[in-house]
C-alpha cells in the first residue's frame, strides 16, 4: 500500500502502544489494533491484559461485556474467558466448545504506556520496545504532559512521513509554534544507526513568549534542537535539547509520538511532552497541552487531507521529493525490509 511496495501494509512481528497506563483499568477498553478488535482491562492485581475482542460464539463485541474477577463474560450468551484466553464457562451446558479460545497478546507497561506484541508471542521481546524511560517518560525528575488519544482517519505511513520532516512546522504550525517560521531553513544532519534513524535540525530561535515562560532567567534566544528521531514504527521522538545561544544546557524537552494502526486507513496516535526542567511548573505544563490542543488538529486535519486525496486517485501518484524528504525515504525503506522480512519468514 502506498507509499510503500508491500501488500501487507504494516509489520505484525511488532510492539505498538495499546493504550496509555491511565486509560487500562478494571473496566473493558475496546481498541482496534491492525484491523484487529482488542479488549484491555488490568486483572485484579493491577497487571495490564489484552485480549481478541470478539466472543467466537456470535461475534458479540467484548468490550460490551463484564469483567468477572479476572474473567471477561460476554453479556450476550453468557460465554466466559480468564486471563489467558481460555473459555471456563458456557452457562448454558456444562463442558466448553473446541476452539473457543480468545487470542490473548503479550503486553507490557512502561513509562506510562501499555504496550501489545501483534505478532507471534513465542517471539515477542521486551528488549526490542523503545527506552522510553530515556526519553523522560514517568522517569524521575522529568515532568510528563499527556495528551488523550485521537484516532487519524488516515493510513499510519503519512504519520510517520509527517513526524520526520519537520520542515512542515513552518507552514501548518506556523501560527501555533513560536519560531515555527525558522525550522523549514534550518539544516538538516542524517544519523542513520543500528537502532534509530534521526534527522537532525539545531536551530537559534529568537525570544518568545514561550521561550520566556520556560525560562525566565534566559534573556536571548536560544539554540533548540528539533531532531525527528524514528525508533520504530510505533514511536518517533521529536524535540531535544535547548541551550544558549552561547552553548549552555538549559533542558531538554521531548515529544513522544505514539504510531497505532488501527485499519488500514486509520491510525491510533498518542502524544506526550516530557521535560527535565521546570518540572513543578502546573502553568507551563497546562500550557503545553493547550498548545498541543492546537497543533493535533493541524496534523490531523493535513494527513485526512492527503489520505482523502490518494483514495480519490485511480493510481499511486507519482511522487517528486526534495533533500528534506531524505529521513522519511530511509525510514520508509527500513519500514518496508521489515514488513519484507516477514513474508519471507
Amino acid at each position: 500500500m502506498y507509499p510503500l511496495n508491500q501488500k501487507q501494509p504494516w509489520p505484525r512481528q511488532q510492539w505498538w502502544i495499546a493504550a496509555w497506563s491511565g486509560e487500562v483499568s478494571r473496566e473493558l477498553l475496546g481498541r482496534t489494533i491492525l484491523g484487529e478488535p482488542v479488549i484491555l482491562y488490568r486483572t485484579e492485581d493491577g497487571t495490564p491484559t489484552a485480549l481478541a475482542g470478539v466472543c467466537p460464539h456470535r461475534s458479540y463485541p467484548l468490550a460490551q461485556g463484564t469483567l468477572v474477577g479476572d474473567a471477561v463474560q460476554c453479556t450476550y450468551h453468557g460465554f466466559t474467558f480468564d486471563a489467558a484466553g481460555a473459555c471456563v464457562r458456557v452457562p448454558s451446558q456444562a463442558s466448553v466448545p473446541d476452539r473457543s479460545r480468545l487470542r490473548h497478546y503479550p503486553t507490557v507497561e512502561r513509562g506510562g504506556t501499555v504496550w501489545i506484541w501483534t505478532g507471534d508471542p513465542d517471539r515477542s521481546d521486551a528488549v526490542t520496545i523503545p527506552d522510553v524511560l530515556a526519553m523522560g517518560m514517568a522517569a524521575p525528575g522529568w515532568a510528563n504532559d499527556i495528551s488523550p488519544m485521537v484516532t487519524i482517519r488516515g493510513r499510519y505511513t503519512l504519520l510517520i512521513d509527517n513526524l520526520m520532516d519537520l520542515s512542515h512546522a513552518s507552514f501548518i504550525h506556523a501560527d501555533t509554534i513560536p519560531g515555527a517560521d525558522y525550522i523549514a531553513t534550518i539544516p538538516a544532519e542524517l544519523v542513520d544507526g543500528a537502532g534509530s534513524l534521526a534527522v537532525r535540525r539545531v536551530g537559534r530561535i529568537p525570544p518568545n513568549p514561550l521561550t520566556r515562560k520556560q525560562f525566565p532567567l534566559q534573556n536571548g534566544g536560544v539554540e533548540q534542537h528539533f531532531d525527528a528521531e524514528y525508533h520504530a514504527p510505533a514511536l518517533i521522538r521529536t524535540g531535544g535539547d535547548i541551550r544558549t545561544e552561547a552553548g549552555e544546557p538549559l533542558g531538554t524537552q521531548n515529544f513522544i509520538h505514539g504510531i497505532t494502526p488501527e485499519t488500514a486507513h486509520s491510525v491510533h496516535y498518542f502524544v506526550a511532552t516530557t521535560r527535565d526542567f521546570a518540572i513543578a511548573d502546573p502553568a507551563l505544563s497546562a500550557g503545553n497541552l493547550a498548545m498541543g490542543d492546537r497543533i493535533q488538529p493541524q496534523d490531523v486535519a493535513a494527513i485526512e487531507a492527503v489520505e482523502a486525496m490518494l483514495r480519490s486517485l485511480a493510481a499511486a501518484p507519482t511522487e517528486v521529493s526534495c533533500r528534506a524528504d531524505t529521513g522519511a525515504l530511509k525510514v520508509r525503506h527500513r519500514l518496508a525490509r521489515q514488513i519484507a522480512s516477514e513474508d519471507m519468514a
